[in-house]
Formats: structure tokens, C-alpha cells, sequence
């Protein structure tokens, strides 16, 4: 989920806090369309706007917008600062594809910014939008409330295209940001005390982050050594701090969620996968595809019981195969891409064969459950020959 803010720069003051921000040197990244991203870019702006007589009011008594401030302020949990897929490689590309789909004629100055406050860190992007349009010769149409409206509309269908969480009306959408310290807490942590709840949380990232630690197990006994109790109820994970309990004070067992939303059971898990895949490319190339095809495959045989299970749901909502996440350079491996494009097949028949009222699937289409995750090696290996491969044709990574 992605929050657009504008405002029009209309003042001297307004303009010269903007271009003392982007060209401040917190900036992680910076970047120009349409004009070089150097320390003139506020000048060349200006020149822009006076060849095209747009350095004064468009009719008397009308304040004269200038730039437009745009910030693309990103969700915290999307962050890379905070485990996120949000590199700041990738929330600068966002903010160019932004640009070149709804401001593709304008100047644009980009800078992105690390900003934190009391509630955490997320990445943002600023950005100095040029009024004058430079192949129509036209000032840029702020728009006004329905602009507002327009904008927020345009976030959500890149959101989609980049698989980012939407925004939900009425509902605080930033679990990190609504599950820091409490105000009794940070007064603690300000004052320069201890904070067990703290130390909870600097204990847990540093056993993902630093132990490395690749499963709840290892996990557990990691956190066990540190005094620290860790055991799964209803789905949720909860710690319990042995030292406190020790001591007497009963307030010594606490959900992982609650605690900070980056310790839900689901995050962890993903945390872990992560720490594996890292591990795994510390190692040779051909051990990693061995890995990976070995993880395919138990991940299939398990998507093949839950279909069994399945038989008869409706074809929409029918449990589709996921493939574990593949490296990039690991499809280029045959053997790795060709157990992918089966596997991938397979599956695709087992569901037209069990799912309810599946559309287009003639009996030429479908061959039986039974060739498709049995037979003899000879069989498989021509069913592979069948399937469609234009998927990889096209560069399409498995889904």
C-alpha cells in the first residue's frame, strides 16, 4: 500500500524548503525525467517556465503554482528497511514508472528519503513535478478534490501491478506502525532504562537477522539459550521472558504479533526462507539446482494430497499449485527448467480432473490424474514433451 500526497508550491518559502530537501544530503537516491537531477535543477525549472510564460499567474489575482510536491510514501512492512521487497532500487522504479505513465511530459526531479518517526522507518519519494507541460506547451492541472481523488486512484492500480498491499478504508494499515513501544514504554526507553519488552525484540531480530536461524526449531532453541521460552498456540507465537518470570513479575509472556508485526508466525516463516535461500547461495551451482528440484518436488507431492482432498470444489476455487520461490539463474539449468514446466503441468491436469465444472477441458485436453504424478520415467518424460512451454517463451518466472 502506497500513500500519494500532493501539494502546489506556490511560495518562495515552500520552494526553497523542497530544494534545500531533495538536494539534502539524507537523500538515498535521486534521479531527473526530462532535466539532468544536478544542483541547477530548480533554475532550469524556472527557464522552463518563463519560455513558456508560465513564470506568472494564469489570470490576475490567482496564486502562481510552480512545481507540484508529490510524495510517494511506501508502507513500512513493504520496506526493506523492515524486511520488506522495497529496496530503495525498487521504490525509485516505482516512482519513474509513476512518472512516465501520468506525468510523462513534465520535468521531474526524484530524491528518496529514509524518514522515521516515532512509529518507525519507511521509505518515501519526493518528487518536484515541473507545472509546465513540455509538448503541449500547458500548465499541469493540479485537479482540485477530484484530483485527490484521481491520484488515489492511480496508486491503487500500480499497487496491484507491483503486488502491494491496498489501502482499506477506516482500518489502520501499518501493522509495524501500530505495534512500536506504547507511550509508557518509549518514556522508559527514553529515560534511558531498561526496557524488558525491548529487549524482547532486539533478542528476536537478532536471531533472524544475525543467528540466521532457517526454522522454528532452530529458532526456539536459539532464543531457549538466551533465556527466552517460545512456544505456538492457536497460530500465534508468544515468548516468555524466564529472567521476568524468574524474578516474579507475572507480565513475562507476550504475543510475537502484538509485540511488533513483524513477528507474526507468517513473517517468521518467510523469514526463515529467507535465511535458507541465503545459505543455499553461499553453495555450488549444482548443489543449489540438486536443492531446488528436491524442494519442487516435495512441495508437488504435498500440493497432490491437498488435491485429492479437493476433488469436486469449483474450478476458481480450487487449490492452485505454488512453486517454491526459484532464482533467477537457476532457470537456466534444464533440468531445473524442465521439472518446473512438468511439474507445472502436472498440476494443471490433476485440476482439470478433479476440480467441478472446470471451463474448456475436453477429454483431448486431459490426460489421467494418475499419468500425471505416477508412471514410468519414460511416460513423464514424454508427457514433458506436451506441455506448453510458451510461459518461458515469453520470460514469465513460475508462478
Amino acid at each position: 500500500m502506497t500513500v500519494i500526497k500532493q501539494k502546489s508550491v506556490s511560495s518562495e518559502r515552500y520552494a526553497k524548503n523542497v530544494r534545500r530537501y531533495i538536494n539534502g544530503k539524507h537523500a538515498l537516491a535521486r534521479d531527473g525525467w526530462n532535466i539532468k537531477c544536478d544542483k541547477y535543477w530548480f533554475s532550469k525549472m524556472a527557464m522552463t517556465r518563463k519560455v513558456f510564460h508560465h513564470d506568472t499567474p494564469s489570470r490576475a489575482g490567482a496564486k502562481n503554482v510552480t512545481i507540484l510536491h508529490q510524495i510517494l510514501a511506501f508502507l513500512p512492512e513493504e520496506c526493506s528497511c523492515n524486511g520488506g521487497k522495497m529496496t530503495p532500487d525498487a521504490c525509485m522504479a516505482y516512482a519513474r514508472q509513476w512518472v512516465a505513465k501520468h506525468y510523462p511530459n513534465q520535468q521531474v526531479i526524484f530524491a528518496l528519503h529514509e524518514e522515521s518517526d516515532k512509529a518507525g522507518k519507511r521509505y518515501a519519494v519526493h518528487m518536484a513535478i515541473n507545472r509546465t507541460d513540455l509538448l503541449a506547451g500547458k500548465r499541469c492541472e493540479t485537479g482540485g478534490r477530484h484530483g485527490k481523488f484521481e491520484r488515489a486512484s492511480w496508486v491503487r492500480e500500480l499497487d496491484k501491478d507491483w503486488n502491494l498491499a491496498q489501502l482499506e478504508k477506516g482500518k489502520k494499515n501499518s501493522k509495524i506502525r501500530d505495534r512500536q513501544p506504547r507511550d509508557t514504554e518509549k518514556e522508559i526507553i527514553g529515560r534511558g532504562e531498561y526496557s524488558y519488552k525491548n529487549n524482547l525484540r532486539e533478542l528476536i531480530h537478532i536471531a533472524i537477522d544475525e543467528g540466521r536461524v532457517k526454522n522454528m526449531e532452530q529458532f526456539k532453541k536459539l532464543l531457549a539459550s538466551w533465556g527466552v521460552d517460545i512456544f505456538i498456540k492457536n497460530n500465534r507465537v508468544y515468548a516468555t521472558d524466564l529472567d521476568i518470570k524468574e524474578a516474579g513479575n507475572p507480565k513475562c509472556t507476550f504475543n510475537l504479533t502484538r509485540l511488533d508485526g513483524r513477528f507474526a508466525l507468517k513473517s517468521l516463516q518467510t523469514a526463515f526462507e529467507n535465511n535458507v535461500l541465503e545459505a543455499e547461495r553461499a553453495l555450488p551451482y549444482e548443489k543449489r539446482c540438486e536443492i531446488y528440484i528436491r524442494r519442487l518436488k516435495k512441495a508437488y507431492s504435498a500440493w497432490v494430497e491437498q488435491a485429492k482432498a479437493s476433488k469436486g470444489v469449483a474450478y476458481n476455487s480450487f487449490p492452485k499449485f505454488i512453486t517454491p520461490k526459484c532464482d533467477e539463474d537457476l532457470l537456466e539449468d534444464p533440468a531445473v527448467r524442465d521439472e518446473l514446466l512438468a511439474r507445472r503441468g502436472y498440476a494443471r491436469e490433476i485440476r482439470n480432473r478433479y476440480a467441478g465444472a472446470v471451463p474448456n477441458a475436453g477429454d483431448d485436453r486431459v490426460r489421467t490424474a494418475g499419468q500425471a504424478h505416477g508412471g514410468s520415467t519414460v511416460s513423464r518424460q514424454m508427457g514433458d514433451r506436451v506441455i506448453d512451454r510458451g510461459d518461458f517463451s515469453r520470460g514469465d518466472t513460475p508462478r
